[in-house]
């Protein structure tokens, strides 16, 4: 386990969790967990967080052409203040705004403010910087995992829940730890240490890479597989009060 390791270090509390949850989920749903909130990335943003539209004007930096562009960029930069600017809205709240077909203005700036989730092409900096800064942060602790592996013998878990095939940004970042980890463990000869990938899905499940990586699929629900795999871990710890 990484547990003993990992919680005793002198470092950001992001880094010192044994797990972290990198989701492209945008419901917000891990954020109603007090153990998931500090070590949470959510790599295409969450609907309920509103920020405001006026960097939709720039890409790469720089200004997009247009008279109708222009005109909306006239005032962004001395709109600093809309750039942190974050609405949190709860789910009833949100309903009724999008029943009532209200529009949510920026108070800094009284543009409109658009959900903080990352589109196709999104050019927005206002919603990269925050989730650039997510993924550094769990960047940051995979790499440290990977070390407390590789040189303390631990052994690395990556429990994949429900993950399709349509958006598989999810799934290649499991397979692409695995294969870093493992290829680690193998060039360092002497470490004990070890790195699966459980992929839980009802249709596709199958993890299919070209060397031998140590790898579980299970075709299954995700709440039907997790019920099970905590029975069998409580029998293993010596609790055999299981029920068939």
């Amino acid at each position: 386990s990484l547990r003993s390791n990992i919680e005793n270090l002198d470092c950001p509390a992001y880094l010192s969790r044994p797990w972290y949850v990198y989701t492209s989920n945008v419901d917000g749903h891990f954020r109603s967990f007090a153990s998931f909130q500090s070590s949470l990335c959510e790599i295409h943003g969450v609907s309920s967080e509103l920020k405001c539209a006026c960097g939709i004007g720039y890409s790469d930096g720089k200004p997009r052409l247009g008279s109708r562009w222009m005109k909306w960029n006239e005032s962004f930069s001395s709109m600093k203040s809309c750039k942190e600017e974050v609405l949190r809205l709860n789910s009833d709240v949100l309903e009724e705004i999008v029943r009532a077909k209200k529009e949510i203005v920026c108070h800094h700036c009284n543009r409109p403010m658009r959900p903080n989730v990352l589109m196709f092409h999104d050019s927005d900096e206002n919603v990269l910087r925050h989730l650039m800064n997510e993924r550094e942060k769990y960047q940051a602790w995979e790499g440290r995992v990977e070390d407390d592996v590789v040189n303390n013998n631990r052994k690395l878990v990556i429990l994949e829940l429900g993950c399709g095939v349509n958006v598989p940004a999810v799934r290649k970042e499991s397979e692409e730890v695995l294969v870093d980890c493992t290829d680690r463990i193998r060039g360092a000869q002497t470490t004990r240490g070890s790195a699966s990938l459980i992929r839980i899905n009802p249709k596709n499940a199958e993890v299919t890479l070209e060397r031998d990586y140590h790898s579980i699929s299970i075709h299954s629900k995700a709440a039907i597989a997790l019920t099970q795999i905590n029975r069998w871990l409580a029998v293993l710890n010596g609790n055999n009060s299981r029920k068939d």
